[in-house]
């Protein structure tokens, strides 16, 4: 029996055994100039900027196969034809050619990362602000969620007889310092004991892992220090859940202003709305799972919000796990083949860096 997965395929693959080389010639230079132009490309304008070897009237009934095959579009205020989100996507699957970062662009962007790689964050900060400088459209950048982030130290200390600070340092550098109470009292050597075997114990792990059976283990092994266990762990890892906010690191939201399809005052406001919902964001960001590049375009995307957007989309680890991504988000009038190797360059980058850091 076929999956819906293998239908799709195998109807996409049967729309592409119908395009001849002239097909995919005109839809290729159908796609780069309206990318260029954001005007409604004609036959006339194709046969006069493009070698294609053909008459008009050619390309003219080549351009209606290719809407009858759902490749292009048609404005009802304009002869020419315009690519549809199935038309990018045989384009950035097939047929774009990636543009090369200039080598000087790739050396200064590798050294000002270096120069701003303090905490994790100032090096993603950063790395949102080049990304949207050199693709001119909006960048997304999520920092690693707490609760993918390992525990690198705990260190408990004490404030007076009842209160202690638990300074807890996670494995991309983010330090959680919540005051605790302890009814009862404690004493230096008691969160001294308590700090080794807390240490000894999660020390490695996720908040993630720590969701199992590890602080009933925790109790059991700190019995005589109860009194303290009670009070303080369960209050230190629910501190860090309640502030597992999504980290979104977002640059050149007003680029979109820029581009004649968000002319439309409405859906400008709407684009804008929707960068003001970090979780919608990530969510849309995170939708596509996928290892290396990965492209959503227009319709593609799950949320309706994002349905007159691409998205571009690389991750970046830590020991091997997947902790963040860095995402561009534009019209799907959108200049892929630059994006790509821009994201490709800078998620590149940020992975040599953090693997070095926390090596």
């Amino acid at each position: 029996m076929i999956s819906t997965h293998q239908e799709r395929v195998l109807i996409i693959w049967g729309d592409r055994m119908n395009l001849n080389n002239r097909k995919i010639k005109i839809l290729q230079a159908i796609i780069q100039d309206y990318i260029v132009t954001a005007e409604p490309v004609g036959s006339r304008t194709l046969s006069k900027k493009y070698d294609l070897g053909v008459s008009s009237a050619t390309i003219r009934n080549e351009m209606a196969d290719l809407e009858e095959l759902g490749y292009l579009t048609q404005p009802h205020t304009s002869a020419g034809r315009i690519p549809s989100d199935k038309g990018y996507r045989l384009y950035v699957d097939d047929l774009m050619e990636l543009k090369m970062v200039a080598d000087l662009h790739r050396k200064n962007i590798k050294n000002n990362l270096l120069k701003q790689f303090g905490e994790i964050e100032q090096l993603l900060q950063y790395s949102s602000k080049i990304i949207s400088q050199l693709t001119n459209y909006t960048s997304a950048v999520i920092a690693p969620q707490i609760k993918e982030n390992k525990i690198k130290h705990i260190q408990l200390v004490p404030v007076d007889t009842q209160n202690i600070i638990a300074v807890m340092i996670m494995d991309t550098g983010v330090i959680k310092n919540p005051v605790l109470r302890v009814p009862g009292g404690i004493t230096y050597d008691q969160v001294e004991k308590v700090s080794n075997m807390l240490n000894k114990k999660i020390q490695g792990l996720s908040i993630k892992d720590l969701e199992g059976n590890i602080l009933q283990e925790l109790a059991t092994e700190l019995y005589e220090f109860n009194h303290i266990t009670e009070a303080i762990v369960p209050k230190l890892f629910n501190t860090i859940e309640t502030t597992e906010n999504v980290e979104l690191f977002l640059s050149g939201t007003t680029n979109i202003f820029n581009f004649p399809e968000f002319n439309d005052l409405l859906k400008a406001k709407s684009f804008l709305t929707l960068l003001e919902e970090k979780q919608i964001i990530s969510n849309i960001i995170s939708a596509k799972d996928q290892g290396g590049i990965s492209i959503s375009i227009g319709s593609e995307n799950v949320y309706k919000e994002a349905q007159e957007c691409s998205l571009v989309t690389a991750t970046y680890k830590i020991d091997e796990t997947v902790v963040g991504r860095l995402s561009v988000i534009g019209p799907t009038r959108m200049d892929y083949a630059n994006v790509v190797s821009v994201v490709h360059q800078i998620s590149k980058y940020i992975n040599e860096l953090i693997r070095t850091r926390y090596r």
